[in-house]
């Protein structure tokens, strides 16, 4: 995308920037995620501070709802023919990226929209989410920015009054608008006030002691050792000693809550009596009903993954689309990735296989270089084949083993363990160990290498 001469809105300094003006869903799902965040054509202008969107003609095409509208804002001073020429042309290319088939009649009446924010209504409708849900987002978005503006003596207050708005979604929604914020100083605020929030809400309580729960589970299965059989997590998940535990086994375990983990459970049934066979009989009920609810979500998120990875093969500008995906990457996106590269490379597809790689380079890339120090020496620790080598590269940066370090080898060593790579975990555990004692030798130090 070339760049644009334009001049700010406000002072009218020139500027420099690249002007999106078509919005291709299909090609480029980034832009219609910018679109909607209020990003898309958003500028910041260096000599008197204005930010805001620019104000710029706009063709949003949407094949799989057949969807093609046309905006030009009223402050945009185009005679009629010009602007009939520019959203001629941008629709003009949004038609050529579609194969003939896909040619319909829709391409032939693109509707016009007289505000942005009716083009983004209309868009969001196509996708199936109502005029209510958009008010009750608008609601929610007035209410995080209230709670930017109380003051900080009040805030126990505000959210005592409010405690029943600040749900999961709420939070959601805030940290999606944080995320889209460009204001490094801004955004740190922004957290810490979100942060706050969630501490002082209900749901930051239940979601405190969900992560209790699963820590808890976690460290219970840990302590099994190898091999983990069937029968000793059942005998686990019968002793949790509340349903929150019990659901947190199950997450955890999931792989061992297959057939013959449920006969196993259903032969102790059929020998129990009186009130100890009804509470298996209501812990295998809850036990069903969670591992159809994990692996339904577990296929959403392989469904979002691939979406997303969809997306980063399409993109245009590689380097964008993966800042601004960044905060949706996880393991499960990183084992999708790698299952693709090894596919292509099987099938001898060339093209997909240099994108792919491309992708999954850029993305280390951009992972490394947002994690802070003590993480990334702890990624290189954990890839050093060698554990004397590994030990070593502990000793050299001692400075950098603080707590997130230590904490990332002992969590990394949990999740070997609960796979059952009881070898790796092993390993992690004693280079775990070793850093404490290099922390703690750093710290008696006063800091000094």
């Amino acid at each position: 995308m070339a760049l644009s001469n334009v001049r700010c809105p406000n002072c009218r300094s020139p500027l420099s920037l690249r002007v999106e003006q078509l919005v291709d869903a299909e090609r480029d799902p980034s832009a219609k995620a910018r679109l909607l965040s209020g990003a898309l054509n958003r500028v910041r202008c260096p000599v008197c501070g204005w930010e805001g969107q620019l104000a710029t003609p706009l063709v949003y095409h949407d094949p799989q709802h057949e969807l093609l509208l046309t905006y030009v804002p009223v402050e945009v001073s185009l005679p009629k023919r010009e602007q009939e020429q520019l959203i001629g042309s941008l629709i003009n290319q949004a038609i050529s990226h579609l194969p003939p088939e896909k040619r319909k009649g829709y391409l032939l009446q693109p509707q016009a929209v007289l505000t942005l924010q009716g083009l983004v209504e209309r868009v969001l409708q196509a996708d199936g989410i109502t005029r209510e849900q958009l008010e009750a987002q608008r609601a929610r978005l007035r209410l995080f920015e209230d709670l930017l503006r109380t003051p900080t003596d009040s805030l126990e207050a505000f959210i005592a009054s409010h405690d029943a708005e600040l749900d999961e979604t709420f939070f959601q929604l805030a940290s999606m608008t944080v995320q889209a914020s460009r204001e490094a100083q801004g955004s740190q605020a922004m957290n810490e006030r979100l942060e706050r929030a969630l501490a002082l809400s209900s749901y930051g309580t239940r979601l405190l002691a969900q992560q209790a729960e699963v820590e808890a589970a976690a460290e219970s299965l840990g302590r099994l050792g190898e091999p983990l059989t069937r029968e000793a997590v059942l005998d686990l998940i019968l002793d949790a000693p509340s349903e929150a535990r019990e659901a947190a086994l199950a997450s955890l375990a999931r792989p061992a809550l297959d057939y013959t983990f449920f006969q196993i459970l259903s032969e102790r049934i059929e020998k129990a009596e009186g009130d100890e066979k009804r509470r298996l009989t209501d812990v295998r009920q809850r036990l069903l009903r969670l591992t159809q609810e994990i692996d339904a979500a577990q296929e959403a998120r392989v469904a979002q993954a691939a979406s997303l990875l969809r997306m980063l093969v399409r993109a245009d500008d590689l380097d964008r689309a993966l800042r601004e995906a960044l905060p949706a990457i996880d393991d499960l996106f990183l084992g999708l990735l790698g299952a693709n590269l090894q596919a292509a490379q099987e099938r001898g597809d060339a093209a997909t296989l240099e994108r792919l790689r491309q992708i999954d380079d850029k993305l280390r890339d951009v992972i490394r270089d947002s994690l802070p120090p003590s993480l990334r020496l702890a990624q290189q620790v954990v890839a050093e084949p060698d554990e004397a080598t590994a030990m070593r590269l502990i000793d050299e940066k001692a400075a950098s083993v603080d707590g997130d370090f230590v904490n990332a080898l002992l969590t990394m060593a949990q999740r070997l363990e609960v796979s059952g790579d009881a070898a790796g975990a092993a390993r992690l555990e004693r280079l775990h160990r070793h850093a404490v004692g290099v922390s703690m030798r750093h710290k008696l130090a006063g800091g000094h290498a």
